[in-house]
């Protein structure tokens, strides 16, 4: 159009008494992309400013045609344009979006993104775990690529997939060296705070390490800062190599920090570097180790093994501190290389049998429960126990069916802490007489430690 025909048309369009029919115009070709149905023309001051545009009056109060009216500007006026042209000139000149074709318009931007992560993700060069692996998770989480797609646009969820593909090809062994967060993901992405929780790339990693650790997954709050370690830490992914640790007492080793340590009967906290210093030299004393889940137990026990036994006699004692973090895995992991076996004891929920279960797999010659059995948890039973949640007992009830039978009839959660004056008695007979607690499908068993006198 001219742009003097188009100053006149503006001129007309901008009329007070059109403002609302004008609206009403955009709103239908908006519903039906297309000039269809009809509009009510209210009064005389809107027929009239109608008629000044297109030449033809319409009676107020009266519905006109949509397509009549369309039909006027093209045909029979200097303007000659559609009806469409003019709403878009009277509104600035966007286009008329009509929500339908929008939201058909966004639902294939985000299948072509998901569609392009797929082919993006099998050019990658993954070995064929890691690519099964990652594809199985996608397939299962397609939704919420989906969503992602249109929350974080194409681009972005590319490259958050590609990162969690190629962690996915550098994560450890079981067993294996450590993996640091931040060391991973500036490898991968150049940038150290890529798999961070709040960053695309790190919430797509969590969600992926959940889809495979379902039960991992399981004993936290989704979303907490405990479920996000428990994910990291059985992918065999630290955070960094100073922040995890493990308490540990009467360690034992040929070097003269192992053997100071132990002489001077102390507790000491161990980082991952230090553990990884020291991995080759450590041992348990006697081929032994007492693992508990809760910090007060582990110093009560302490307590009692330094006022009982001379320092050369003291048992290994390992404290978790409720889930496993890659420094407890590093030093059991180092015990067990030497042959040592692990009795461990947890609270009677939930969470201290998925750790006993973890343990189990991982650890199937070495690892035993301590103190878990159905008179255990009775012993353990308090007034006001929480209650215990059914579904979470159902995953571990094959590893533990008569424990599992029994908290499920009894519905309450118990803590080891009410065991301690059994543990110690326990000790003592390792200590003095050298026998163990039964290991799991076996007896009591003792060892060349019989007859030590504390």
């Amino acid at each position: 159009m001219h742009p003097d025909l188009q100053r006149d048309l503006l001129e007309l369009l901008r009329e007070p008494a059109l403002e609302r029919l004008l609206e009403a115009l955009h709103a239908s070709l908006v519903k039906h992309g297309e000039p269809r149905g009809r509009v009510e023309i209210r009064d005389d001051d809107e027929a009239h400013a109608l008629q000044g545009i297109i030449g033809k009056r319409f009676t107020p109060g009266k519905k006109a045609s949509v397509a009549e009216i369309d039909r006027m500007l093209r045909e029979n006026t200097r303007f000659s344009c559609s009806l469409a042209d003019a709403v878009r000139m009277y509104r600035g000149g966007g286009p008329i979006v009509r929500p339908k074709v929008v939201k058909a318009q966004a639902a294939a931007a985000r299948e072509q993104a998901v569609r392009r992560c797929f082919e993006q993700v099998a050019g990658l060069g993954l070995s064929a775990q890691a690519y099964s692996r990652v594809i199985g998770w996608m397939h299962a989480a397609e939704m919420n690529l989906r969503k992602k797609a249109g929350a974080w646009g194409e681009q972005p969820l590319l490259d958050a997939v590609r990162a969690v593909a190629l962690a996915f090809g550098r994560m450890p062994e079981r067993n294996g060296p450590p993996v640091y967060l931040a060391e991973l993901a500036a490898q991968i992405t150049g940038d150290a705070k890529a798999f961070d929780a709040t960053q695309p790339a790190g919430r797509l990693l969590l969600r992926a390490l959940a889809y495979y650790h379902r039960d991992v997954a399981a004993r936290e709050k989704p979303g907490s800062a405990a479920w996000k370690t428990a994910l990291l830490t059985e992918a065999g992914i630290a955070r960094d190599p100073i922040s995890v640790h493990v308490d540990t007492f009467g360690l034992t080793g040929d070097t003269p920090y192992l053997r100071e340590l132990r002489r001077a009967a102390l507790t000491r906290s161990m980082n991952l570097d230090n553990l990884v210093a020291i991995a080759d030299d450590v041992r348990a004393w006697n081929g032994v180790a007492f693992v508990v889940e809760n910090p007060t137990v582990f110093a009560a026990l302490t307590n009692t093994v330094r006022r009982l036994y001379r320092a050369e006699n003291h048992p290994t004692l390992v404290c978790t501190n409720g889930n496993l973090n890659p420094a407890d895995w590093k030093l059991l992991e180092a015990l067990c290389a030497t042959g040592a076996l692990l009795f461990y004891s947890g609270d009677f929920d939930v969470r201290g049998l998925g750790i006993m279960t973890g343990l189990l797999n991982r650890y199937p010659e070495a690892a035993s429960p301590w103190r878990m059995t159905p008179d255990d948890y009775v012993a353990a039973l308090r007034d006001g126990s929480t209650a215990l949640d059914s579904a979470g007992l159902e995953r571990v009830k094959a590893v533990f069916p008569d424990l599992v039978a029994k908290m499920t009839e009894r519905g309450q959660a118990a803590h080891h802490e009410a065991l301690i004056r059994r543990f110690e008695d326990d000790l003592d007979r390792w200590v003095r007489r050298g026998i163990t607690p039964p290991r799991r499908g076996e007896g009591p068993r003792s060892s060349s430690a019989a007859g030590i006198r504390p």
